[in-house]
């Protein structure tokens, strides 16, 4: 048994690895740019000053890691082949302000640091063309910050240039040096750089040490936005399975034990009914028939709290909180509760069919004790499989029934972060979803071993 956990355990690294890495790629490949939101328009060429814009964008995309390609980064390899292939689109594309212009010069701007002694050194050549010159000059003025703006001249910035990587006399006429030094990279350096300049690994390192970052849309960190959004969905998702096992378990052994009665029947129509209602239906339904729509005003249907709730006794606040729950904590148990009680129903059935449980019955056992003692514990294992959904819907909450209800919770948090292509909240939420769901399922094995002797875990012991 501690053999299989602790194989159990290791296998959740490589587990959550290769899931980090799926849901980046799948993160990345979306449309939309995260900068573009944050400067409130999609392009950020609509604004009025470019070059400021421009640096605006590229500080913001170079704060949160995006001016890097996402897995690998053999861009400080291929700089020199790609700006051929720049230089190529260059002489048919001399619009500095269109998007192709900036589509075309990031391969460019990934390679960073790597490709500044090549671009000074083409920049001091006589053979380009002016677009070319303004073109390397761009991305040297955006990637290392350098003084230029749009009013110097071609030969200013030109000698501006120079001086700052080689270096220059004072006014006392003493040599100052450049930035020469800091530029010089060994092919060690180099290909350490593949693996530790790009998104993803960055990513990674911060995630082994819990460090999720800031959020992109109010530079706020990610712990801050859980630790504000965890405990709303928390309060829903644990009361929901309460609620659910506790009405739900009873529920289907009454049925399975009075299999084909009119209230067998009758519960059996009812809960297919309910479980096949969409909750975003009864939740609209719900809020014009008992939340002040059209009908009857029994329950608030927007936050946790009223407006000056705050300044309410200790006995009306929780009224309060009471009221605003009751109906979104309704929609959000239905649903898990109607399968429970069929899942709970059809193992109870499978189980008091037995030969063991006619065994029990031909020894003269009451069918109380029969029942609750030697059939219930084995009909349990399909509902401890469905309680190892505890632990991940304690982060990802329910989405739908968060927005209608316009509940602060981590689900109208994580659907807010995809509108917003906010990265660092979304990966946050996907990979700590996959922890505790890989976590669940190892907890929901444990427990198939409590319940049923039956089951062991010999076959995994060496």
């Amino acid at each position: 048994m501690l053999n299989y956990i602790l194989k159990r355990i290791l296998l959740i690294f490589p587990t959550i690895f290769g899931i980090s890495i799926i849901t980046f790629i799948i993160i990345k490949m979306a449309p939309g740019d995260p900068t573009a939101f944050k400067m409130g328009s999609q392009q950020s060429g609509l604004a009025a000053d470019q070059n400021l814009a421009k640096q605006v964008v590229e500080q913001t995309r170079e704060i949160y890691g995006l001016d890097k390609p996402v897995l690998l980064n053999f861009k400080v390899f291929t700089f020199k082949a790609d700006w051929e292939e720049v230089r190529t689109f260059l002489a048919t594309n001399p619009n500095q302000t269109s998007k192709a212009w900036d589509d075309a010069l990031d391969p460019l701007k990934q390679a960073d640091d790597v490709a500044v002694p090549f671009f000074v050194e083409q920049l001091a050549k006589d053979n380009l063309t002016e677009i070319e010159q303004r073109a390397i000059l761009e991305i040297l003025t955006l990637k290392q910050k350098l003084s230029i703006t749009s009013e110097m001249t071609l030969p200013a910035s030109r000698k501006y240039v120079h001086e700052w990587y080689y270096g220059k006399l004072d006014s006392a006429n003493v040599f100052q040096p450049g930035e020469q030094a800091k530029y010089q990279f060994s092919t060690l350096k180099k290909l350490t750089m593949v693996v530790t300049d790009a998104q993803y690994p960055r990513w990674l390192v911060r995630m082994i040490k819990f460090d999720f970052g800031n959020s992109i849309k109010d530079n706020r960190p990610v712990w801050e936005h859980f630790k504000e959004t965890v405990p709303v969905s928390l309060i829903f998702t644990i009361s929901s399975f309460i609620i659910a096992y506790l009405i739900a378990i009873p529920l289907g052994i009454h049925s399975a034990t009075h299999q084909y009665t009119v209230g067998d029947k009758v519960t059996t129509v009812f809960l297919f009914i309910l479980y096949s209602l969409p909750n975003f239906w009864v939740a609209t339904m719900a809020i014009v028939f008992f939340g002040g729509g059209d009908f009857l005003a029994w329950f608030p249907v927007s936050g946790l709290h009223s407006v000056g709730a705050d300044s309410f006794t200790t006995w009306a606040y929780f009224k309060d909180f009471m009221s605003h729950v009751i109906l979104p904590l309704i929609i959000w148990t239905y649903g898990s509760f109607s399968a429970l009680s069929r899942y709970m129903r059809g193992s109870m059935l499978e189980v008091i069919r037995q030969d063991y449980i006619r065994t029990a019955r031909a020894k003269g056992l009451s069918e109380r004790i029969v029942v609750y003692k030697h059939a219930l514990r084995n009909s349990l294992i399909p509902i401890i499989t469905m309680l190892a959904n505890l632990l991940p819907l304690a982060i990802s909450g329910s989405i739908i029934i968060e927005s209608i209800f316009s509940l602060p919770g981590i689900g109208q948090l994580a659907f807010n972060a995809v509108l917003y292509r906010d990265y660092p909240i979304i990966m946050a939420v996907s990979t700590l979803s996959a922890i505790l769901t890989l976590v669940g399922i190892l907890l929901s094995d444990i427990l198939y071993a409590l319940v049923d002797p039956r089951i062991t875990f010999e076959g995994s012991q060496s």
